[in-house]
């Protein structure tokens, strides 16, 4: 019998049960045992005719039947997850350590933990778990987490029951070796080196939450960590190292920290990168990255198109994720796009690259064909790679809900395809924060937009120039406006909401009189006005 099949027909136990239930269950779970055992003694490596009567009277035999039935019959663990320890551990060592897994696992189980959380437990610490004591151990680690650290509230917050069990014993159950005694001290002086290097507690117990492993951290590391990210190489400030760890807690790894020199090496001597800090702030997986194998690659791809290495560095701080892009899948395929079907020299790539290398993490299916095949079928654009050039993000503006409006705009003005060829800043101002309003303040006050030149002169700049300097008027009438314009709008959104539900049939009013908590909650909507992450 395979092993993954020998406990497959064991109940387990779920919820709590009476006295006479729970003791009809350990005689089910009992008679369940004898059979499937000698699958799981021939995959652990025991002797094969366990079961007869020569091997009844194997004592290693017997010890691992005794500790299936103390921790899978007694106590519900779950049955492979047992037999897997077992197969791990040696004879001689199982003699010794099942006892304390027993006990163990008994102070887990009166602390509130499920079968099934102090079964991966166990897998996880089977080496280490005997050793534990379960006052000076377990029980002063979990009740560290649960009252002084916060765990316990800090999981009731806006969850129900099933999340804040999850929040309770999550951290335990997924890095045990925080209830370890190591040499370097316990999860409290880990989460006092936190603090230190400013990591407010409820970082803390968010970062750990979705990182356990954080807790167990020498305090050592932590500093030598934040030492160097602090120091002239990197320069983070020492403020900003909280909110790095809670964001990216695997930075604290052992293995990351390996990985943090040779790669901060490369972006400082390699590409000239003067601030290594907002790359590693925009884009921190870069540390996971090798340098021969993943960063120098698309390095050189960039110095065939004739970009000097400095200027790959200044356009790797522009944007970080420059070096995650895939070489074949996406940098490739967009390059060649510009070059093939837009004309595109390698000079000129390297020139609308330096302004905005998010270009290249852009589909060339999904985001600068249909861009092309907009500007040229319907806006009639005839030197559209000159217009690309002037305004490079056009390429991530999305077609039918940003590009196609500005043009109806801008064609409600009286200007065509030759007025936007001078003017493509056009498409990159916010449709409801600039081009709409300012058109309406526009005409209210009796200004002409109906030229180029002015309506150039007139998008361009803060509010308070515009109000002073192209309408005439102060900032503050224009600063009135704008309230009331916004007002105005989220009421004609809201309103044109209610009588879409009422013409499909779901009303604006629920079943009690009260209001739909979509309507309550309306939010505005605004555009964005960059493609740039």
């Amino acid at each position: 019998m395979p092993a993954a099949e020998a406990f497959a027909g064991l109940p387990r136990s779920r919820g709590k049960r009476s006295a006479h239930q729970q003791h009809q269950l350990q005689q089910e779970r009992s008679v369940a045992v004898g059979p499937v055992m000698a699958g799981w003694m021939s995959a652990a490596g025991y002797d094969e005719g366990f079961g007869s009567k020569g091997q009844d009277e194997d004592d290693e035999a017997k010890l691992v039947e005794r500790v299936v039935e103390q921790l899978v019959v007694q106590r519900g663990l779950g049955a492979r997850g047992v037999m897997q320890v077992v197969r791990k551990t040696n004879p001689s060592d199982l003699a010794l350590r099942w006892k304390g897994w027993r006990r163990s696992c008994d102070c887990l189980l009166s602390l509130g933990f499920s079968a099934q959380n102090v079964t991966t437990i166990l897998q996880r610490s089977g080496a280490f778990l005997h050793e534990l004591d379960p006052e000076a151990d377990i029980r002063r680690v979990v009740f560290y987490l649960w009252e002084d650290l916060g765990f316990e509230k800090w999981g009731k917050i806006g969850s129900g029951l099933s999340s804040w069990q999850r929040h309770k014993f999550k951290v335990v159950t997924q890095a045990p070796d925080v209830l370890r005694r190591k040499p370097e001290g316990g999860v409290e002086d880990t989460v006092a080196t936190l603090e230190q290097v400013g990591m407010p507690t409820k970082y803390v117990l968010d970062a750990s939450f979705r990182f356990p492993s954080l807790l167990n951290v020498p305090p050592s590391l932590i500093f030598f960590v934040s030492a160097y990210l602090s120091s002239t190489d990197v320069g983070f400030k020492p403020r900003d190292l909280g909110t790095l760890y809670r964001r990216n807690p695997w930075l604290l790894h052992p293995r990351t920290v390996e990985q943090l020199r040779p790669v901060v090496a490369f972006l400082k001597e390699g590409l000239g990168v003067q601030r290594v800090h907002v790359v590693l702030r925009g884009y921190p997986q870069v540390v996971l990255r090798s340098v021969s194998e993943d960063l120098q690659p698309r390095v050189v791809l960039l110095q065939s198109l004739g970009i000097p290495l400095l200027q790959i560095g200044c356009m790797v701080e522009a944007f970080p994720l420059l070096l995650s892009l895939p070489l074949e899948e996406q940098m490739l395929p967009v390059l060649y796009f510009f070059q093939a079907e837009l004309g595109f020299s390698r000079h000129e790539l390297w020139m609308m690259l330096r302004s905005f290398p998010a270009v290249l993490d852009l589909s060339v299916e999904e985001d600068i064909r249909p861009v092309v095949r907009f500007l040229r079928d319907e806006v009639g654009l005839k030197d559209l790679k000159a217009f690309v050039k002037r305004l490079p993000p056009v390429m991530g503006y999305p077609v039918d809900w940003e590009l196609r409006k500005k043009w109806g705009l801008f064609q409600e003005l009286g200007l065509g395809s030759l007025d936007l060829a001078e003017f493509p800043g056009w498409f990159s101002y916010s449709l409801h924060d600039r081009l709409i309003p300012r058109l309406e303040f526009c005409r209210q006050q009796g200004v002409s937009t109906e030229d180029v030149v002015l309506l150039r002169v007139g998008m361009a700049g803060g509010d308070a120039a515009f109000a002073k300097e192209f309408v005439g008027v102060e900032p503050e009438t224009y600063d009135d406006f704008m309230l009331e314009y916004k007002t105005r709008t989220k009421q004609e959104r809201m309103a044109r909401t209610r009588a879409k539900r009422r013409a499909s049939g779901g009303g604006g009013v629920g079943g009690d009189g009260r209001k739909t908590r979509e309507l309550e909650e309306d939010e505005e909507f605004f555009p964005p006005e960059a493609v740039c992450d």
